[in-house]
């Protein structure tokens, strides 16, 4: 898998969860992790829209990937309420509460960066042998002020990427 970086921003809303997974699919199609990777993208995305200020605003999506390791990190707009891993108690018969859990379960490595004000929540997930590359705190993908419109430039992958998105495959 050669190295990839992409984001993209997504209006806040449940429908958009199609055409993340379909994205992701499509961008990480040589990565032997990517339904983990979808999975946990797909849970980091619809917390954003269900637990945040992103709900009817505007939710980010980074994939960012070398030839050992995906990351996927949804950016959101904040809340006050902040990520919790909870723990999967045995016999509990609660419907939710356990995205977290599964997602750190998946990847090889789950943080939160920021505040009510925005957050970024980011996976790593090997992709090759060993634990992957890695990847300083630091360099977390979209801490930088993003595009002010959807679907911009910067953010829409290549025309391949795009025709298997919207056509299915």
């Amino acid at each position: 898998m050669n190295g990839m970086a992409w984001r993209c921003d997504f209006p806040g809303e449940r429908v958009q969860l199609r055409t993340v997974r379909r994205l992701a699919a499509a961008l990480l199609m040589d990565c032997p992790a990517r339904d983990d990777a979808i999975s946990c993208l797909v849970e980091l995305a619809s917390n954003a829209i269900l637990h945040t200020r992103s709900a009817g605003g505007v939710f980010t999506v980074g994939i960012w990937s070398s030839r050992t390791t995906a990351r996927i990190a949804v950016k959101d707009a904040g809340g006050s309420s902040k990520p919790v891993l909870r723990a999967c108690r045995g016999g509990e018969m609660s419907e939710g509460g356990r995205g977290l859990a599964i997602v750190a379960a998946l990847c090889a490595r789950l943080s939160v960066t920021g505040d009510e004000t925005g957050r970024v929540v980011w996976a790593d997930l090997a992709c090759g042998g060993g634990a992957g590359d890695p990847v300083p705190p630091d360099e977390i993908p979209l801490m930088e002020p993003t595009c002010d419109c959807f679907w911009g430039s910067r953010a829409w992958p290549s025309p391949a990427v795009s025709s298997a998105v919207f056509s299915g495959t």
